[in-house]
């Protein structure tokens, strides 16, 4: 294998990426499920230091598609095998889990005659607020915030932007790839509009087309890392002096973006940060550096046997993982408890923490038998979903 080439395995995958997804998407469940439901009345209120730094796995998830980025593919080619099926998955999956869950709390006997099944559902695809209103009004009520009790789309809003944040990604990467100056020039401009637009504009969009050049940029992030295998440096770097210095500094500055950059997670609001036209790179400074410290550990990870296999199941898991987790464990809690508008997860901090590990140990023993069901009947062993997030 040459040495500037990241570890593979025998499907293509990059190992160490595998196994920081399965980090990653545990501390995005945790968030969801878990830190962002207690203390709060459905809010995300003002974060604390340990939900920003769980929350960037959801801004590395975007960084490592871009790292996967390969040149070759005309624009409409990368168009349909990327951003066609993701946008299918984010349009089905959203209408059958809103669904399933309504007709689920209807034979549990919930009365959900105040609510609006259509009006969800738009809510839920199209954003929180679809019309063009100001999102920074005190007026504004965000449709997030007085959710329906068979309201699961928390985490779907993202497929969708990064849908769009492809198609910029498809149309400038093979321009400026082989120059990382103009990599980076074009991260900043594409940084700068969301930035310039929350600052100036702030009206909320469908599909929250605000946010598509913040995720294109980051797309450009992973990109970028891929140009200097950043992976392989990682894979092979724990006997090499350079690994620990650049887990010290990537510390060091995780802590401080955490202090003197704190940063909102209500992303699609624009609730990044008050560092006006310089909000976006604020965030994209404490969210990087969160996520590249977490790479770092990743890289101890992968040397432990039992936590390797554990994470690395669940980062080829990662999309199941992310689309169903809110619904499966809505649905587990629903007979014992009852689902309001105040709470996604209306459970104190040890019970929720124990539903999110449930959560994730029942989509996992599903995908399993879902994978060997689909490989029954034939010679080839079961294989992933055709679009990993």
């Amino acid at each position: 294998m040459p040495d500037d080439e990241p570890t593979i395995t025998g499907s293509g995958r990059i190992g160490i990426l595998d196994l920081y997804k399965g980090m990653a998407i545990m501390g995005v469940i945790i968030t969801h499920l878990v830190l962002l439901q207690n203390g709060t009345d459905g809010h995300t209120g003002d974060p604390s230091a340990i939900v920003q730094f769980m929350f960037s796995g959801l801004i590395m998830f975007i960084v490592i598609s871009g790292y996967f980025y390969k040149p070759g593919k005309s624009y409409l080619e990368n168009v349909r095998s990327r951003v066609v099926p993701l946008f299918t998955i984010f349009i089905v999956m959203t209408i059958l889990m809103t669904v399933v869950m309504y007709l689920y709390l209807m034979v549990l006997g919930y009365d959900l005659s105040q609510y609006d099944l259509i009006d969800t559902l738009l809510a839920s695809i199209l954003g929180k607020g679809y019309a063009f209103v100001d999102f920074t009004s005190p007026e504004f009520i965000p449709y997030i915030d007085v959710p329906a009790p068979f309201y699961v789309s928390t985490q779907m809003y993202y497929l969708g932007v990064l849908c769009f944040a492809y198609l910029i990604f498809f149309a400038l990467i093979d321009r400026v790839i082989g120059d990382w100056r103009k990599l980076v020039a074009t991260i900043a401009v594409l940084f700068l509009i969301t930035s310039a637009y929350i600052e100036f504009v702030h009206l909320q969009t469908p599909f929250y087309i605000h946010m598509v050049p913040m995720f294109a940029g980051f797309l450009m992030v992973g990109a970028l890392l891929r140009k200097f295998n950043f992976a392989h440096f990682l894979e092979n770097g724990l006997r090499d002096k350079r690994y620990w210095i650049g887990l010290f500094v990537a510390t060091i500055f995780t802590g401080l973006t955490l202090i003197l950059f704190p940063a909102d997670t209500d992303i699609t609001l624009g609730k990044i940060g008050d560092y006006g036209i310089f909000s976006v790179f604020t965030f994209a400074a404490t969210s990087l550096s969160c996520g590249i410290t977490q790479l770092f550990l990743a890289a101890i990870l992968l040397r432990l046997p039992l936590w390797n296999s554990l994470f690395l199941h669940m980062g080829k898991e990662v999309l199941p993982l992310y689309l169903y987790h809110m619904l499966v464990c809505k649905m587990l809690i629903a007979p014992f408890v009852t689902l309001g508008t105040d709470y996604n997860i209306p459970l104190p901090f040890a019970e929720a923490l124990v539903m999110a590990f449930v959560t994730i140990a029942v989509i996992l023993v599903l995908t399993y038998f879902y994978r060997r069901i689909m490989a029954r009947g034939s010679r080839d062993p079961p294989r992933p979903l055709p679009v990993s997030v």
